[in-house]
């Protein structure tokens, strides 16, 4: 997991350097681009995310940790987990906020939205058709090959803290939740 971090913290940095690196002449700004990822939740709720050397910054959770769960309705460890994580937004809403991405199934906003009712999911979700660019850019950058659930943890400034793969206790989560 370590080596994970490292080498997602490691990539960040050599694509801000090469942002940096690829300003055109005309640039009068000498500060590198920022490359952002847009996110819709199924609720219509916009969700800019702004990539940092260390992490992810994203403007709805400021202040907040935020905890990435990459999971799917169809996933019986995904499933045993939704109490757990619905708990865990529930006790810590002022200090965590848990943003789910599905990326299972193709699926519709109504059939997703549904699923949440059902489930009783109190943190809101981006359906995969709205986070191709987010889940890309994981992929890319942590070597993350699709096993769900899949989870990382960002500190309330942004830095990515660690990445869970497969069921995870709160405890592991909490530690990194201040």
């Amino acid at each position: 997991m370590r080596f994970l971090k490292q080498l997602f913290q490691a990539t960040l940095f050599i694509s801000s350097i090469f942002l940096l690196a690829t300003q055109t002449a005309n640039a009068k700004s000498t500060t590198p681009e920022v490359r952002t990822i847009e996110l819709n939740t199924t609720k219509g709720m916009p969700i800019t995310i702004t990539v940092t050397p260390n992490g992810f910054l994203f403007d709805k959770f400021s202040g907040k940790a935020v905890l990435l769960d990459f999971f799917g309705p169809y996933c019986p460890p995904c499933l045993y987990e939704i109490p757990h994580l619905i708990e865990m937004q529930k006790s810590h809403k002022n200090k965590l906020q848990i943003l789910g991405v599905q990326v299972q199934t193709k699926m519709s906003n109504d059939d997703l939205n549904a699923f949440i009712k059902q489930k009783g999911i109190n943190y809101p979700v981006v359906n995969l058709d709205y986070a191709w660019d987010l889940v890309s850019f994981i992929r890319a950058n942590t070597g993350w090959q699709g096993q769900i659930p899949y989870m990382l943890i960002f500190d309330k400034t942004g830095n990515l803290r660690r990445q869970f793969i497969g069921m995870t206790p709160n405890e592991s989560i909490l530690k990194y939740v201040k």
